[in-house]
């Protein structure tokens, strides 16, 4: 691919570029002093190709356009195997880039994208951005380092950056093991916190059962002492009903007796008088026959009148004492048990009642556990107006002092467990921190070990992509000594005046060169900075040559910027003279800044840029 001419509008330092009928095949000189826009046309053939510069990536491409302008805009004409071709490229302010690739010979458009372009472009050259830049593109460094061209040298051997990422894999691989060595550390340091803690499983399940065991008496006492007011409470009138039911009773009982008594001799007499025995005739001697049976059979009615009486009193008090007096004997029961329970409960010692275990803790806490909650004198009466209410014989007043007594030893003991629960509770909750704690240390160790595997893992990762770089570079070297086998050679003589005839790189990145003075390889920095500028201009050409080749391009351009930065006169001389004869070949258009023009060499074009001027026709 050649360059037949250049149209640029609002484009870095100019405002209007024109470079018509550029020639296909010689030497191009760009002329003029720093500052002059010789550079500017280099970027402008860049823009334009692929919409970036070497120093402009594509997302800063804005900063191209003229000074004071709103849009740049690229024109080229290319030929490239016979055909040509015009692509136009702008940008605005806001980055906005537009791209359109036309066939001037078929007048039609083959894209209108900067994708499409990008595409079309690389169906027909053969290659992007990146190899353009490496091969038919060389912006010469001034900083004046000796080792700039040795970086040059490695870039276009393809190794600089398996250097460069193959030294940043082993500052991470030993940054990596810094970081394993800091967290293996603090790893040991959580594990450690973790054992200190001393937790035990069962504590927890233990604690909470010593405070269900709390609770579970505490509801009981509450209950208990609700009983025992609802009990008290209905005494009096218990008491009264009971009395009444009683009385009745008894009369009920003392009637059935007499009923039963009058049954019983009225039968007796009926059946004496009806069935008189021989026994009894002296007896019954005065009464006639009419009047014995008549008594008789009298007797006999009433002892039925009576059993039936009797029959209805039975049932009477049967009813009277399963409808009144059960139930308040029942009700009597409770208010007994209710006293019994509590009076237990108010004068044991609280050991007894709870399970062993809580009692083990409470004494485990070195506390004082009382014998009884309620001291008050009535408590030693208390069994004996139970007895006294178990048979509604106690006084009301009696049952309400009596409830009054054990409902304080009742709170009292209630208290007690509550100030027990609160203890259990405050070390329950000690306990889960303890837990939170060690589940939070787990997890940050779990956390910990996770990010010590992802290191290990990325450590094999980096060791086998520093193994893989460094056979890739190997094989790199290899390809690298083969093209300077078989192309470099030629240049290498013909730009060092036969100084030097190959060059190698060492598998460890390493440049020699082959001296025909010394007849021994020397290193590239043993040789001086024009010489390795040379050497690097060699390479550059023949890398160009190799890739104009293998794209099979009939006619390649190459640019060179400020190649001659540092050469002497006569070095700048026979490297003019070299470049000439390269023109004849593939490498057919080749451009060139320089300060001033060069002499005694024959140039196909010569464009001087002005200084100061921002319009350059040619």
């Amino acid at each position: 691919m050649i360059i037949t001419s250049i149209h640029a509008e609002n484009f870095r330092k100019y405002t209007q570029l024109q470079l018509e009928n550029l020639p296909g095949r010689g030497l191009l000189a760009l002329v003029g002093g720093n500052e002059s826009g010789k550079s500017s046309i280099g970027d402008a053939i860049q823009f334009g190709l692929f919409g970036h510069t070497d120093k402009v990536p594509a997302d800063e491409a804005a900063k191209l356009i003229h000074w004071g302008d709103d849009k740049a805009s690229v024109a080229l004409r290319l030929q490239h195997r016979g055909h040509e071709y015009r692509l136009v490229r702008s940008i605005d302010n806001a980055g906005n880039i537009a791209a359109t690739l036309f066939s001037t010979e078929e007048e039609t458009t083959l894209a209108d994208t900067p994708e499409g372009v990008e595409r079309q472009l690389k169906a027909l050259l053969g290659y992007h951005y990146a190899a353009f830049a490496k091969a038919f593109y060389w912006s010469q460094q001034s900083n004046g380092k000796h080792d700039q061209d040795n970086d040059n040298l490695r870039a276009l051997a393809g190794l600089k950056e398996h250097a460069r990422i193959s030294s940043q894999l082993e500052r991470e691989q030993q940054e990596r093991l810094i970081t394993l060595e800091e967290l293996e550390t603090r790893r040991q340091h959580t594990r450690h916190t973790i054992d200190a803690l001393h937790i035990d499983e069962d504590q927890l399940p233990h604690l909470n059962g010593i405070a269900s065991d709390l609770e579970e008496h505490q509801q009981r006492l509450l209950l208990l002492g609700e009983k025992l007011d609802k009990e008290s409470l209905a005494y009096p009138d218990n008491l009264q009903r009971f009395q009444k039911a009683d009385q009745r009773n008894r009369k009920i009982s003392r009637w059935t007796k007499i009923t039963l008594l009058v049954f019983v001799l009225a039968l007796l007499a009926g059946l004496f008088l009806m069935f008189t025995p021989a026994w009894g005739s002296r007896v019954t001697a005065s009464l006639s026959s009419g009047t014995q049976d008549f008594l008789g059979k009298g007797a006999i009615r009433l002892a039925s009148v009576t059993a039936l009486i009797g029959a209805f009193l039975l049932m009477y008090g049967w009813y009277v004492d399963v409808r009144h007096l059960r139930p308040l004997q029942k009700q009597a029961r409770n208010l007994t048990d209710a006293m019994d329970n509590s009076h237990q409960i108010c004068t044991q010692p609280v050991s007894r009642l709870l399970q062993t275990d809580s009692t083990d803790y409470l004494l485990a806490k070195h506390l004082d556990l009382p014998d009884t909650s309620n001291d008050h004198t009535d408590m030693a009466s208390v069994p004996d107006w139970q007895q006294a209410a178990s048979h509604y014989q106690a006084k009301a007043l009696y049952v309400h002092s009596a409830a009054d007594t054990l409902n304080i030893g009742l709170g009292n003991r209630r208290q007690e467990l509550a100030n027990y629960l609160d203890m259990i509770r405050a070390d329950i909750q000690t306990e889960q921190q303890h837990l939170q704690q060690r589940s939070q240390l787990r997890n940050l160790l779990h956390q910990q070990e996770q990010e010590q595997e992802h290191e290990r893992r990325e450590q094999v990762v980096a060791s086998t992509a520093i193994d893989l770089l460094q056979r890739d570079a190997s094989h790199s070297i290899e390809r690298f000594n083969q093209l300077v086998k078989t192309r470099c050679p030629e240049f290498l003589q013909r730009y060092t005046q036969s100084h030097y005839k190959s060059l190698e790189i060492l598998p460890d990145f390493s440049l020699k060169i082959l001296s025909e003075e010394k007849g021994d390889f020397l290193d590239f920095n043993e040789i001086s900075t024009g010489t390795q500028r040379q050497v690097t201009l060699a390479m550059r050409v023949a890398l160009a040559t190799a890739m104009a080749d293998a794209t099979k391009a009939d006619m390649q351009m190459l640019f060179l910027d400020e190649p001659f930065a540092f050469f002497d006169p006569e070095r700048a001389g026979d490297t003019l003279q070299s470049l000439l004869e390269t023109s004849q070949g593939t490498l057919s258009q080749i451009w060139l800044t320089a300060q001033t023009k060069p002499d005694d060499i024959k140039l196909a074009q010569v464009i001087h840029c002005p200084q100061g001027s921002s319009v350059l026709k040619a």
